[in-house]
């Protein structure tokens, strides 16, 4: 039976506090295959792993323990060692982000890392466990972030830094970003990330996402923009996943993940499909599966 990537969706986030040194650590010592985490650019340069462009009220304490309180900053205009200082390790009580994340529930402590803390708490773990680093960035609202060719060559000099170029995938939503990873390290494998039917259908400043090789211009075919791109992979969302994608992708030589699974029976029909990786919160059951 085909065994796809269990990769742990910012580490883990049904399990473990998100995009924390904890969770990736815990994703490591359980066996999971690796783990997909969010990147961004800070004002100093610095790589640090969050998933929202803007502080996230529900996550974010400040040092002496208060919730943090609109205006919310961005992560761009801030410095490293200030996010840092933030405690991300637990959901603020009775908000709808606490319910959806039950994993966020007592762990106090848990900062907001940056990249190359992750790299080095996984490589004195396992030296197989490979990071999915998504390259976070804002297609439709340039001052939401870093411009992501910026980002894009920041994180491929940390991996060269590392020596991970070999165990690293990028990924992203904003194409452009993994055209210059492409251009700067052409074996560095990329997996393009896409959102479904309504991100195609997007025109003029919002179809941005795609750079030059919007899949309108191949006949709708994403599976061929891809290739066209020079992508190694596709990361399809689970609600635009289907038999014809995966096999189109494999037609093409591309690999084809799906993010985010969480269920036993949504992840038995992926595995029959025949898909390569599994993004997903609970990477403890996928792990079942694929014993």
């Amino acid at each position: 039976m085909n065994r796809p990537l269990n990769l742990a969706h910012r580490g883990g986030a049904g399990l473990w506090p998100e995009n924390t040194l904890y969770a990736f650590a815990q994703a490591a010592r359980h066996g999971f295959d690796g783990a997909e985490l969010d990147v961004q650019l800070t004002r100093d340069g610095k790589l640090v792993v969050f998933h929202d462009f803007k502080l996230k009220r529900e996550l974010c304490r400040d040092a002496g323990g208060t919730w943090i309180k609109p205006p919310l900053p961005l992560v761009h205009d801030m410095e490293a060692r200030v996010l840092q200082g933030f405690d991300v390790g637990r959901a603020k009580p009775r908000t709808l982000y606490a319910r959806r994340h039950p994993a966020l529930h007592g762990k106090d402590g848990e900062h907001i890392p940056l990249l190359s803390d992750v790299i080095a708490v996984i490589r004195s773990l396992r030296k197989d466990f490979r990071l999915f680093i998504e390259i976070k960035t804002s297609f439709d609202n340039r001052r939401l972030s870093a411009a992501p060719e910026v980002v894009a060559n920041a994180v491929v000099a940390e991996l060269r830094a590392k020596h991970l170029l070999d165990s690293a995938v990028i990924v992203s939503f904003d194409w452009p970003a993994l055209l210059e990873v492409k251009r700067l390290e052409p074996a560095l494998a990329c997996w393009f990330l896409t959102q479904g039917r309504t991100r195609l259908r997007l025109k003029g400043r919002r179809a941005a996402w795609a750079g030059p090789f919007h899949p309108k211009k191949f006949g709708g075919s994403c599976a061929e923009a891809i290739l066209k791109a020079g992508g190694d992979g596709w990361l399809c969302p689970r609600s635009a996943a289907n038999r014809k994608a995966v096999r189109e992708a494999h037609e093409r030589g591309l690999k084809f993940g799906v993010w985010t699974v969480n269920q036993r029976r949504e992840m038995r029909t992926l595995i029959k499909w025949g898909v390569d990786a599994i993004i997903t919160d609970r990477p403890d059951r996928l792990a079942e599966l694929n014993r």
